[in-house]
């Protein structure tokens, strides 16, 4: 796994993993750990690697729907969505989620 170095790619920047992981080596439990997965959302770049840098707080989660970095999360299931996923997210007898 190699980082993404292009400094211009960094708003499309998500958190896949934040301080845990989870691998065949553990059952695909999730484990704590210090370091979170990052991926590259940028069509012609998509590179994934694992840090523990400090920059990794200020990075939004991946959109559980489409990827792409989230700027929200379902009131109900937690989950982390773009706008545009969280009007196709819904509950069965909740109705459509709102922030």
């Amino acid at each position: 796994m190699h980082a993404c170095k292009d400094r211009t790619h960094r708003p499309q920047w998500v958190v896949v993993q934040r301080n845990f992981n989870r691998s065949a080596f553990n059952g695909y439990r999730v484990t704590p750990s210090a370091y979170s997965l990052i991926r590259c959302t940028t069509v012609d770049c998509r590179k994934v690697w694992r840090t523990k840098a400090a920059f990794v707080n200020a990075l939004p989660d991946a959109c559980a729907g489409c990827g792409r970095p989230a700027d929200t999360r379902c009131r109900i299931c937690r989950q982390s969505h773009c706008r545009p996923c969280l009007t196709d997210h819904h509950h069965e007898g909740y109705g459509t989620p709102t922030d």
